[in-house]
């Protein structure tokens, strides 16, 4: 028995060692299971925007190198966690970096605002960053950026629904054996794809510059290009004047989102084309919601609830640190007066937003009941044109400014004190 036990110890540090060859140190290992690829400003579809190469720091993440001490001569350390509304890449400036500049900018000294967004996560992922990581490095302040596009957790996944916690997961401190064998349970969910992120994308070779350049290249080749990618990788039974119909909507307009631009351009994308034929073919009947009120049919308020338990728990945790904290209620896109617009020839697509604008209301109803600190920024953004991107519904840098104003003077207030 003794020996039995001595075997197993010796062979599960052996494995935990042997992870430690591939797995990188803490805190990267903690924060995102798939190192992010620095981008080729090289290739043609990129060139003029330098800002695409900057490359992501030794943690994984879209900011400058960062420490776990707080460095000397920071007075003000915030920490921002979310998904790729904080994280992303295509503007010139990220969320955390435009938040700095207004710091600079109002003559605050010793201000540090962390970005901690990773794209493709949820306020799953989010409590343990925040709880595993961002309670580590000696925070001021902790905002976390909940988009209502995405980021709602179904009803059986509350905080505390589950007796024991998986056994393996993307968020190491959520799961058995990242407790124990954090490199290994590292390693498991990067070789065997368990993040979130990729299990919702299709690995398709040179995706990428195959649509860039069917997105540039003549106009009568581009709904027919469209139109035989997706029949190759996507959907070989649907026809191609199926196809071409979807795609032929709306006299061009679709296309002009992806017009060459110095700021502010779009890059068709294969996940985007995806949704679009997918929301065309499902017979369910949240593609058929045109309206706030067919929305409401088809809320799951457990949703709701679900949603709100999380929230709770990273309240819970920030005041137990006795550090503050900030949710911001980030709304889909449909609040933007352009982006409607735009989306008229797809409602079925379209659907969606108005959906996930429906849920938002409905959350920060619930949340008015509970002791989340939170900021919605729906207000501010409400019938804004040029805040949003049309096709990934990203913000814009006209999005980004008016959203890091808004968040610097919630941060000057709790600086205030």
């Amino acid at each position: 028995m003794v020996y039995g036990t001595v075997l197993a110890v010796v062979t599960l540090a052996g494995i935990e060692g042997l992870a430690g060859f591939y797995a990188p140190p803490w805190p990267a290992r903690a924060l995102r299971s798939i190192p992010p690829i620095n981008v080729d400003t090289t290739m043609k579809s990129l060139a003029g925007k330098p800002w695409l190469g900057r490359p992501f720091n030794s943690w994984g993440m879209n900011d400058r190198e960062r420490s776990l001490a707080k460095p000397a001569g920071v007075t003000f350390r915030s920490i921002f966690v979310g998904d790729s509304m904080v994280e992303f890449t295509l503007n010139p400036q990220s969320l955390p970096a435009a938040v700095e500049q207004r710091a600079d900018e109002a003559g605050a000294k010793g201000f540090e605002a962390v970005n901690l967004g990773i794209s493709g996560t949820n306020p799953r992922s989010y409590f343990f960053r925040l709880r595993d990581v961002a309670l580590e490095m000696s925070p001021d302040a902790l905002l976390v950026f909940f988009f209502s596009g995405n980021d709602f957790m179904p009803a059986n996944e509350a905080y505390n629904s589950n007796l024991l916690p998986p056994l393996v997961d993307e968020s190491p401190g959520g799961s058995i054996l990242g407790r124990v064998m954090p490199r290994t349970n590292w390693l498991l969910v990067n070789r065997l794809r368990l993040s979130e992120f990729l299990r919702g994308n299709r690995p398709i070779p040179g995706e990428f510059d195959k649509l860039f350049a069917i997105a540039h290249g003549p106009d009568s080749e581009r709904v027919p290009g469209v139109a035989r990618h997706l029949r190759t990788y996507y959907y070989p039974d649907v026809s191609e004047q199926q196809l071409t119909e979807i795609f032929s909507r709306g006299g061009g307009r679709f296309w002009q989102a992806f017009d060459a631009r110095l700021h502010g351009e779009e890059f068709l994308a294969g996940w985007l084309l995806n949704l679009m034929v997918l929301a065309e073919l499902r017979q369910d009947e949240q593609v058929k919601i045109r309206t706030a009120e067919d929305a409401e049919k088809q809320i799951v308020p457990g949703d709701i609830s679900a949603t709100v338990s999380w929230l709770q728990a990273m309240e819970d945790v920030a005041r137990e640190h006795h550090v503050p904290l900030r949710v911001f209620l980030v709304p889909a896109a449909s609040v933007a007066p352009d982006f409607v617009q735009f989306w008229k020839p797809w409602p079925r697509y379209y659907s969606w937003y108005v959906y996930s604008d429906v849920r938002h209301q409905l959350l920060v109803s619930a949340l008015r009941n509970t002791a989340v600190s939170f900021i919605d920024l729906r207000p501010d953004f409400l019938g804004v044109p040029g805040a949003y991107r049309m096709t990934d519904a990203h913000w814009t840098e006209q999005g980004v400014a008016l959203a890091s104003s808004r968040v610097y003077r919630e941060l000057a207030g709790i600086m205030a004190h």
